[in-house]
């Protein structure tokens, strides 16, 4: 046994054992610098873990807001920690659900913990005297138990005879603690004491004794717990209106309970202990955020879920929910509560500290409720499936690793790198400013894919240092069925015709558009957009990536604003649309080399997608006179083809999402544009709809708009651009149907998504559209044209 290596410092919990032992495990070549990177005070984990060496971070997430009806109507939130994609969202539907019919109620039944020693006896006929004796001096064992405890008080005890094993079950309440070891060390005293008593007493009868003989079933589950209680029984309700499972889960009250006998009977089947959909997913969030004993997840997720019609049983007005929690194991005080970020986590909840062990039940109760709620509903609509889906492959590919991307990667696969760039080394940088995109974020949940910025920092052989950003960017179709999911959970038929329609779509061939773009740009001359340092394509292994100048944050005046009209001067104004101008005259001669890249956008072909968008956004909007202005849009859906026809301005390529959130103002003042991966050919007047929807407010004035479309026909006008001796009536028509379909395409788009991961922006750009379609239906009328 000598020769088996110690690890130093074991039983320490000081800064210098943790040193100690993260040096042994250097020295073993095992690399820990993440891990070892920690920002927890040692001196306040002493009591939670032994032979520290560092931490993990699990991302943390905000559910809410839910009303809860405790005396009063009150809007809380949840901090939530998972690694599961769509929890959260799933979680935060199914409290906007609640929350939109006017909350939920909670009931707290009792709080029990429980710990079970064994007096092994020799003869079994000894029992009966010794539990005789249990009951008579139940004072004094209390007394003795509670000495130990400010929070455990003892309220039973129970003796079971099983063959020659005397059972006691202790039977505790436990305050704001969730108790389990302040129980076992009352339960310990008092069995010493009991055990004490007994040789004096009975010196008779031989046995021996341990302090736990697993009938407790400590974060196990087990049927007689939830019949007689471990932890708190806490029982949650709500009802939920016909219009809010229509509006909001996109299902029916006659879809969800057509299911809910079948699959409970299943349940029962197949032996499960209680009826749940997913009670699991989050307790487990919510203990990990709260600084809870993990180990207890299991027994605390049993749940009995059960739900009746309201109203009519053939067409219910809604239905009536009912989750029992009966065995929650939770504390607001002891364990891991006292953290930091715990008792922040607590505090969100207003949970924290004596007194509020019972509301954080009630409160656990009721989001549990909401993520029920939420995937019963995506389960019977048939969006559960679709929701989780995976990306399919027929065979593996040897997708990239960071770990590849090295000095010698670089030179060999970006040639527009500078001459005097002789990388040496490269150091991965963490940019909080640098946002992935929308379309990242979204692809991310489908594939583990190396996608998205990739920040460094180049040590070159002269001693000097440079910034380089790379851009990996996922395939169409990853994109497409990232969308598929995301629109899954709103309507399971909206992703069908996402599906369906995909050809047709800005996103199709999104992972090769905007290599080539910002490469013809270059070569054109194009200044306003980053550095660009080269493009490499690995088809095989499915490798897109872009290279280009990391805009470091030092250098930026104004970024991500897409939530900030006021900070947009007219300057900036001017000098961005003046550089997609340039941007489009540039690009005018790209379908000529790359004939079949860019779709010439057809929205005719994919009508009953845009009428399905339309629908979903009309159902939506609280606005009388916005949801007149829609409907009319959606009708005119139908002569939309035949309107564009009519049209003479020419198409051209276009940025297609040429918004704040794609534009940087550099600290010289210079407009700075990224992202052309949906790039298309359409009317150019697009971008600046789309630009222009951001950056006025919604009350702008009708000269200011004019004034910008003037400005932009003339610079067409002046360099005799496609379109320039057609008339400003020409130009207008071709604006208002880029106002239109910018609605039906693009802003139905993010109002949709709002449903899930809301959008600031996106019912002041609705405005702001709805009043330029206006305004340029009102010119041309006007007796001028």
């Amino acid at each position: 046994m000598s020769d088996i290596p110690l690890i130093p410092g074991r039983g320490l919990s000081t800064r210098t054992a943790t040193e100690l032992r993260l040096d042994f495990l250097k020295s073993k070549e095992i690399k820990i610098d993440a891990i070892a990177d920690y920002n927890l005070e040692i001196n306040s984990i002493q009591n939670n873990i032994e032979s520290f060496i560092g931490s993990v971070e699990i991302p943390l997430g905000i559910v809410g807001p839910i009303i809860f009806n405790n005396n009063k109507k009150e809007y809380v939130y949840a901090p939530v920690g998972t690694l599961e994609g769509a929890l959260v969202a799933s979680m935060n539907r199914g409290a906007k659900a609640i929350a939109s019919s006017n909350g939920f109620t909670a009931k707290i039944h009792w709080q029990r913990m429980v710990r079970t020693p064994i007096l092994l006896l020799e003869n079994s006929k000894h029992a009966q005297p010794i539990i005789d004796w249990l009951k008579a001096n139940f004072s004094e064992i209390k007394k003795n138990a509670q000495a130990y405890s400010n929070h455990a008080s003892l309220i039973q005890i129970k003796a079971e005879l099983v063959d020659f094993s005397l059972n006691l079950k202790f039977v505790y309440e436990t305050g704001d603690a969730a108790g389990q070891n302040m129980t076992t060390t009352c339960t310990w005293h008092a069995l010493l004491y009991i055990v004490d008593r007994l040789k004096n007493e009975f010196s008779e009868y031989p046995f021996d004794y341990i302090i736990e003989g697993n009938a407790a079933s400590d974060k196990k589950v087990a049927l007689k717990n939830i019949e007689e209680g471990r932890g708190i029984h806490v029982s949650a309700q709500c009802d939920i209106s016909r219009q809010v499972i229509k509006d909001i889960l996109r299902t029916t009250p006659e879809q969800i309970l057509k299911f809910y006998m079948p699959t409970k009977k299943n349940a029962e089947s197949v032996g499960m202990v209680s009826y749940n959909v997913n009670v699991a997913n989050a307790v487990a969030a919510i203990f990990v955020a709260t600084g809870q004993d993990l180990a207890c997840i299991h027994g605390s997720s049993s749940g009995l879920l059960h739900l009746e019609y309201i109203g009519n049983k053939v067409k219910p007005d809604g239905i009536r929910l009912h989750l029992t929690l009966p065995n929650l194991v939770i504390g607001t005080v002891g364990g891991g509560t006292h953290l930091k970020k715990q008792a922040e986590a607590l505090e969100i909840m207003g949970c924290l500290g004596t007194g509020k062990v019972n509301r954080f039940a009630q409160l656990i109760a009721g989001f549990t409720m909401g993520l029920e709620l939420s995937t019963y509903s995506a389960v019977v609509s048939g969006e559960f499936a679709k929701s989780h889906e995976k990306l399919g492959r027929n065979k593996p590919i040897s997708w990239l690793l960071k770990s590849e991307i090295t000095p010698t990667f670089l030179h060999s696969h970006f040639s527009e790198l500078p001459a005097n760039w002789v990388i040496q080394n490269l150091v991965w940088k963490d940019t909080n400013y640098l946002e992935n995109g929308i379309i990242t974020n979204i692809t991310s949940r489908i594939t583990k894919k190396l996608i998205g910025f990739l920040p460094m920092k180049l040590e070159l052989k002269d001693g000097a240092f440079e910034n380089l950003l790379i851009k990996s960017k996922a395939k169409d179709i990853e994109v497409l069925k990232g969308l598929h999911m995301i629109f899954a959970s709103i309507d399971p038929k909206l992703s069908d015709l996402i599906k369906q329609q995909k050809n047709e779509l800005e996103f199709f061939q999104c992972h090769e558009k905007e290599l080539v773009v910002y490469e013809y740009l270059n070569k054109k001359g194009f200044k306003a957009m980053p550095t660009f340092y080269g493009k490499y394509i690995n088809v095989e292994r499915e490798i897109y990536l872009l290279g280009q100048e990391l805009v470091c944050n030092d250098q930026i005046l104004l970024n991500n604003s897409e939530n900030n009209p006021e900070k947009w001067t007219d300057d900036w104004i001017s000098s961005s649309l003046n550089c997609i101008f340039l941007a489009h005259n540039m690009l005018e001669s790209l379908p000529l080399e790359y004939p079949s890249l860019l779709n010439i956008f057809k929205p005719w072909n994919s009508i009953i997608l845009y009428e399905k968008l339309m629908d979903i956004l009309i159902d939506n909007c609280d606005e009388e006179v916005q949801t007149l202005v829609l409907k009319n849009i959606k009708v005119s859906l139908l002569n939309i083809e035949e309107d564009c026809k009519k049209i003479e301005w020419p198409r051209s390529p276009i940025h297609n999402d040429f918004n704040p959130r794609n534009i940087l103002i550099r600290s010289n003042e210079m407009p700075c544009i990224i992202d052309w991966e949906l790039s298309m050919l359409d009317f150019p007047q697009r971008d600046l709809i789309e630009f222009l929807s951001f950056v006025l407010s919604e009350k702008f004035l009708a000269e200011t708009l004019l004034n910008h479309l003037h400005n932009h026909f003339n610079s067409i006008v002046l360099r005799k651009g496609p379109g320039h001796n057609l008339g400003f009536k020409e130009y207008l028509k071709a604006s208002e149907m880029a106002v239109r379909t910018y609605i039906c395409c693009r802003v139905s788009f993010y109002e949709i998504s709002g449903i899930i991961a809301k959008y600031d922006f996106s019912k002041r750009i609705l405005a702001v559209s709805i009043r330029m379609q206006k305004v340029i239906l009102d010119e041309l009328k006007s007796h001028k044209l």
